[in-house]
């Protein structure tokens, strides 16, 4: 069969023939590197802790709006990049949560090591801004990447496929009771069903399938944009699905779950845009950004009681909720880090990328493999019992300090710039989805770099599935010449 007459198929070559690659300008860059001098020499040690990082993080914040602005100059679509992905969340992660009063971050470091933790996150910023105008990459899409012989009607089945893996173990857990499932996510966080030990067991093959959910925002995005080629009840049943999965998001608890949500959905939303413009860009961005800054609000309040509880207590209104916006105080483990390595602890050096590379290996197929760091974060701030979370710019710094930093930030500047480059070869939805779920990976991957080849996992399982079993997906594999 000639494929390149098949309506499956593109015309040859297509993946070769680029769109205009997203990248930042030059001239954003260096306004957002002199947003970030101005932060650096404006810290006084005379301020209060929280109003010192209050002043960087409004500084910041216009440093980055006034980058965007140079950018969005060449259109749109040039905003819809990796690395813009990643700054934005290194910013909500660290600094938003200061445009707010922070009052009780003052009693958490001293100015010295605000200032030390601060120094450490404008360097982190830097880095991720120089390294996304490094191109060691040729302009072309790798083999492995194409995923062209996946049509666009294929994407409803993989659709369905998705939710049927991301929640199987989650319906299985509670014998497939509806009714038992909505009662376990309205309830405490740690006490669901479907919850994995410290450790792991043979369910962990199954509960590693949960990533699947990563790929339903993306997807609801494009098919939405390309809903003509969708009868209605798929349509609804897409919306459903997805309204079910910002749910889930929502009453787990964790942010950054909710977060990456969000992050694939605008993804595949945006990058599957025919004519972007203000309305269609800024107000789906606008209420997305409302939705992830209410649900901020709220999630650390209910995720030891559950919403239920929550609700029926009326916890929802006091003080301690809803006078302040709180992220997670990242900066706080930052100036913490930064005070106890090298002085007390030696750095951890590769250490953590070996923990790094080998997250995703299952214990049950590696019983000996690396329970964690020799010293983890928690115990370097004195956690006791509860997770803390550092960003990347943390945990460079355990393994090698500024330099490290520097290094990582590079490093990721310059992935994150490839990673944009190759959208331009995307020609399916298919192939867009595996793009967009970069989006989730840039932002998993600032809160955490440990999470980083975990959130790697649904793209890899995409790819896998179109190489090796288009058949799913009902279409035939595309024949080389």
């Amino acid at each position: 069969m000639n494929i390149s007459s098949h309506p499956y198929y593109p015309e040859p070559g297509s993946t070769n023939q680029r769109k205009g690659f997203a990248k930042a300008t030059w001239f954003g860059t260096l306004a957002f590197l002199a947003g970030l001098v101005l932060a650096f020499t404006s810290i006084s040690l005379d301020l209060n802790p929280s109003l010192m990082v209050r002043q960087v993080a409004i500084e910041v914040g216009i440093a980055i709006g006034v980058s965007i602005f140079f950018d969005s100059r060449r259109g749109w679509n040039n905003l819809f990049r990796g690395d813009l992905a990643c700054m934005v969340a290194l910013y909500f992660l660290t600094l938003i949560e200061f445009l707010y009063p922070q009052t009780k971050f003052d009693q958490l470091l001293t100015p010295e090591q605000t200032k030390h933790a601060i120094e450490a996150l404008l360097i982190g910023f830097a880095g991720l801004a120089i390294g996304r105008h490094i191109n060691f990459f040729k302009p072309a899409l790798p083999q492995w990447l194409d995923c062209s012989n996946i049509p666009d009607k294929a994407l409803f089945r993989f659709f369905l496929i998705s939710a049927f893996l991301a929640y199987f173990y989650m319906f299985m857990s509670v014998d497939f009771n509806p009714v038992k499932l909505i009662e376990a996510l309205l309830g405490p966080r740690f006490g669901v069903p479907w919850g994995r030990g410290r450790l792991g067991d043979w369910r962990v093959f199954l509960s590693e399938l949960k990533l699947f959910s990563f790929v339903i925002p993306s997807l609801t995005g494009i098919i939405w944009n390309r809903r003509q080629s969708f009868r209605g009840w798929q349509i609804f049943l897409v919306i459903f699905i997805f309204a079910f999965t910002l749910f889930e998001g929502f009453a787990g608890g964790t942010r950054n779950v909710l977060g990456s949500y969000i992050a694939t959905f605008l993804g595949g939303y945006l990058l599957t845009l025919k004519r972007p413009n203000i309305f269609k860009v800024v107000i789906p961005i606008a209420i997305m950004g409302y939705l992830i800054v209410f649900a901020t609000r709220h999630m650390l309040g209910f995720r030891e009681m559950g919403i239920s509880r929550y609700l029926a207590t009326a916890a929802y209104d006091t003080q301690k909720v809803q006078g302040t916006l709180a992220v997670d105080y990242n900066l706080n483990s930052i100036g913490l880090l930064v005070d106890a390595f090298p002085t007390k602890h030696d750095f951890l050096g590769l250490e953590l990328l070996v923990v790094f590379l080998t997250k995703p290996i299952p214990r049950i197929l590696w019983p000996d493999k690396p329970e964690g760091l020799s010293i983890s974060i928690e115990e370097v701030v004195g956690a006791d019992g509860w997770t803390v979370a550092a960003t990347y710019v943390g945990e460079s710094y355990m393994m090698g300090g500024i330099v490290a930093v520097i290094l990582i930030s590079l490093c990721i500047g310059v992935l994150a710039n490839w990673w944009s480059r190759t959208a331009a070869f995307n020609t399916t939805g298919y192939s867009i989805v595996v793009n967009a779920l970069g989006f989730f990976t840039s932002v998993i991957s600032m809160r955490s770099l440990i999470a980083l080849t975990t959130s790697m996992l649904p793209i890899l399982g995409l790819i896998f599935i179109a190489k090796t079993f288009p058949g799913l997906l009902g279409v035939k594999r595309l024949r080389q010449k």
